[in-house]
């Protein structure tokens, strides 16, 4: 211990220490993702890994469903980069690797935001607000952890990261350029996760949005409005049109996937909506068993914005960050599944509203003494360190005795060992396709994650 306090006083002389803190927490934050990657076997990444290695064979991208002997159709898979990408991670590198893999996308989506606000911050001359990075990251990281792990929609938190910031420094700039990055970043997000829909979806209600500030500007309405909405980043009709323009492109750059226009062939499914009430990661915050974390950092965003309306005076409404709150918080509630994404895409929202609110209630938060920054890092360390300890490391999830009380491995072993069973058809539940399809790829099952929506006999799986 001596040693080691000896050797974070040299950092700190050394270095600045925040940056010095950013690397513990950013460790600590991994360690928590480590955990519940390790922690529990994802219902679908058997399939995932299944649908990979065929593409892997075949370099091709699967056109039939082949798994089922209750839908034998043609099937699209818009997750097929992400299946092909999961496959060569796991089999080249181990299932450790893929639950690496996962952790620090998230870790750089959080990086990401926490250097978004630091410049923000900078630009205005101000400080950036240390503690309430740290505390609102902290706080949505956990609230977000059942929906973390070996995740393929893990991509829609970085790309819609990205997307917000390429609005962000067009609008900022007027610059074109920025806007280049967008189409080829929508092809890759469509061959990744079918989530590129509601990036498509903020682009166009972007556009929509600034034509409305525009119409409001050259209205009647304009002098009484000015007085509560912010109008300073309204554009020109050009500007908007251009915009309008390139998130038509991006539409157009999702059609040049392998799939072309039946990409969007899914989209009919979402008419039955029996997986709202019975998967459990889409249900929404109402249902039991309650995610408490979710529903603590919601009850804070709903007093933040509270607090934004009503108690900062100086500050006008800025209509595209409430736009952004408010159709995130309903789709948050709508499924907790969509928690993650109004996590990352009101950060910073939130981060502006208390610290305002901060700064005029209470003033300027004093800094820590030196002895208590360096307490910190060894808390973070030693924390960090508890739970790496504490993890239950496998290299063979599917055959792990630790997701035994999950899945059917000894049902499936006893299968095996008998041949009489072996023209028989598995009549199984939802939760368990994805893991048959990886030990038993080449017996026909009834159901798995990619068909809960499927209509069958008039109507979905789930439903039959």
């Amino acid at each position: 211990m001596l040693i080691l306090a000896n050797f974070m006083l040299k950092i700190f002389k050394k270095n600045s220490y925040v940056g010095v803190f950013w690397i513990f927490f950013y460790f600590f934050i991994f360690c928590l993702l480590l955990r519940s990657g390790f922690s529990y076997l994802d219902p679908d990444l058997g399939w995932h890994l299944r649908v990979g290695e065929g593409i892997s064979i075949n370099h091709q991208v699967p056109t039939a469903n082949i798994y089922n002997y209750t839908y034998t159709g043609d099937w699209v898979d818009h997750e097929w980069l992400s299946n092909y990408l999961v496959f060569k991670i796991y089999d080249n590198l181990g299932y450790p690797a893929l639950v690496i893999f996962f952790a620090l996308l998230i870790i750089a989506v959080l990086v990401l935001l926490n250097l978004a606000v630091t410049y923000l911050w900078r630009r205005k001359g101000k400080t950036p607000p240390v503690f309430l990075i740290v505390f609102l990251q902290l706080l949505g990281t956990i609230a977000s952890l059942p929906h973390f792990g070996v995740r393929v929609q893990e991509f829609a938190l970085l790309f819609l990261s990205l997307v917000f910031g390429f609005i962000y420094f067009y609008n900022k700039n007027k610059n074109w350029l920025y806007l280049l990055f967008i189409i080829p970043l929508f092809y890759l997000w469509s061959c990744l996760h079918a989530s590129f829909l509601v990036g498509l979806f903020i682009l166009f209600a972007w556009a929509g949005l600034k034509l409305l500030e525009k119409i409001i500007i050259s209205s009647k309405f304009k002098v009484k409005l000015s007085k509560y909405i912010d109008f300073s980043a309204s554009l020109e009709y050009k500007n908007i049109f251009i915009f309008i323009l390139v998130a038509i492109t991006a539409v157009l750059a999702t059609l040049l996937t392998p799939y072309h226009l039946k990409l969007y062939s899914f989209l009919g499914g979402y008419s039955d909506t029996l997986y709202l009430v019975y998967i459990q990661e889409w249900f929404s915050q109402f249902s039991y068993p309650f995610l408490y974390w979710q529903l603590f950092y919601l009850s804070l965003a709903s007093l933040a914005i509270f607090i934004y309306i009503f108690y900062i005076k100086k500050t006008k409404i800025n209509l595209w960050s409430l736009f952004i709150f408010l159709f995130f918080f309903i789709l948050s509630f709508k499924s907790r599944r969509h928690f993650p994404l109004f996590f990352i895409s009101t950060f910073i929202f939130l981060i502006h509203i208390y610290s305002e609110y901060i700064e005029t209630s209470i003033g300027k938060i004093r800094d820590f003494p030196k002895l208590i920054k360096i307490y910190l890092l060894f808390c973070l360390f030693l924390t960090s360190l508890f739970v790496l300890l504490n993890i239950n490391y496998t290299r063979q999830p599917f055959y792990s005795s630790a997701f035994s009380d999950d899945y059917p491995l000894e049902a499936i072993k006893f299968i095996n060992q008998h041949q009489e069973y072996n023209n028989f058809r598995i009549f199984n539940n939802y939760n368990w396709g994805g893991f048959l399809i990886y030990l038993n790829p080449d017996r026909k099952i009834f159901i798995d994650g990619r068909l809960p929506q499927v209509f069958y006999k008039g109507h979905s799986f789930l439903q039959e």
